[in-house]
């Protein structure tokens, strides 16, 4: 409320939620109808955490239960009819009074009124939890959001997947925030120093004390999530998230400018897991834990697995490339082949027959260890 856009606007009139300045949301306008001119959903958060929970930050709580009733109508209205809107409330912060659950509850009945109930909602909470421990009964959350966080290089964030996929009432779930490229391990605990603060520059990787997150560790958050049943995934990338450029403030210690970034090999790998998933069709897939036999839930090598409602194919995330076993009761037919898809590029490789004899094939990866992953694909030929 404090940091105004780059026109030099501010989002409200002297802080006050039911004073919006028309300047600022008519740049807002334009950024939501060019989205829509490039076929982009917007994710859009009516406001962060620290404006109605100041548990860390630097802003004044401004909002109550009454004002959030009204500034949700406000901008529920004011979207209604553009198409490419996700509302995500929250703003990486949890509940912890009533006045907090009610403050939420009326801002999303106030958006739900404003926009005539067109578009989805769903709540972003802090690290290591998801909105189904605070939300996932309410009517307006559409779909279950978890933030797995920053703080663990290879955090088991599929099993917040599995735990929200079990549910009942079903709804559909996705990580938001988890691990981000190019950003430091566990950044919370970096202290950076005056002459950073005053002028960010790149920061290499010898100056951070866990090293930045990379392609690899993107790739496993997504992969092991989607394989779990999750609707989707958030990738994030640490100098793209603050658009940080040289000469500009950067609220973490960043590896490349946005420019560069934007090129980065994780971003390029999302891609290689949605046609992945378009290919054997999203509705046709869903996660099954038996397919994969001897598996640990808590491992680094923790395989997760994807089987075709009409038993035609088995996909098989691995991690580290260890061998694993898989059950072939989980697919029809005496003719099966199997090949293995590359996360890294999206290749695959060629299609090799195997034995129906025995129940259990053990499945050995072209590669292992930190890197390798892969994808094993069994299919009735």
């Amino acid at each position: 409320m404090t940091e105004p856009n780059r026109n030099g606007d501010l989002s409200l009139i002297d802080k006050n939620p039911e004073k919006p300045n028309e300047a600022y949301f008519k740049h807002v306008d334009y950024v939501v109808k060019k989205a829509a001119s490039l076929g982009i959903f917007i994710a859009m958060l009516p406001a962060w955490g620290d404006k109605w929970s100041r548990i860390w930050g630097v802003e004044k709580e401004i909002f109550t239960s009454e004002n959030a009733m009204i500034y949700g109508k406000y901008i529920g209205n004011r979207y209604k009819n553009q198409w490419n809107i996700i509302w995500v409330l929250g703003g990486d912060r949890n509940p912890t009074t009533e006045e907090h659950y009610k403050l939420i509850r009326n801002m999303a009945k106030g958006i739900s009124e404003g926009d005539a109930g067109k578009h989805l909602l769903t709540y972003h909470p802090s690290g290591s939890i998801s909105s189904s421990s605070f939300f996932h009964n309410d009517k307006w959350l559409d779909f279950n959001m978890t933030q797995s966080g920053h703080d663990e290089r290879g955090a088991p964030n599929y099993l917040y997947t599995t735990n929200n996929y079990m549910l009942n009432p079903a709804k559909p779930c996705l990580d938001g925030e988890c691990r981000y490229e190019d950003i430091p391990v566990k950044f919370g605990q970096m202290k950076l120093d005056e002459a950073y603060k005053k002028n960010p520059y790149e920061m290499p990787d010898s100056l951070t004390s866990y090293g930045y997150y990379n392609d690899y560790d993107v790739r496993r958050a997504a992969y092991g999530s989607v394989f779990s049943g999750a609707c989707g995934h958030t990738y994030g990338n640490g100098s793209i998230w603050c658009f940080w450029d040289k000469g500009r403030f950067a609220p973490i210690a960043v590896k490349f400018s946005w420019q560069k970034a934007i090129y980065s090999p994780g971003a390029e790998d999302m891609g290689h897991l949605r046609k992945l998933i378009e290919k054997f069709g999203i509705n046709n897939l869903q996660p099954d834990k038996t397919a994969i036999l001897y598996n640990t839930d808590i491992s680094d090598n923790y395989v997760t697995a994807l089987c075709a409602k009409d038993e035609s194919t088995i996909l098989a995330y691995t991690p580290m490339g260890e061998k694993f076993y898989v059950s072939l009761s989980k697919v029809k037919g005496n003719d099966l082949s199997l090949s293995w898809y590359n996360p890294r590029d999206g290749s695959y490789s060629e299609k090799t027959p195997i034995s129906t004899n025995n129940l259990i094939y053990e499945a050995v990866p072209p590669s292992k260890g930190d890197g390798c992953d892969w994808v094993l694909i069994i299919e009735n030929k």
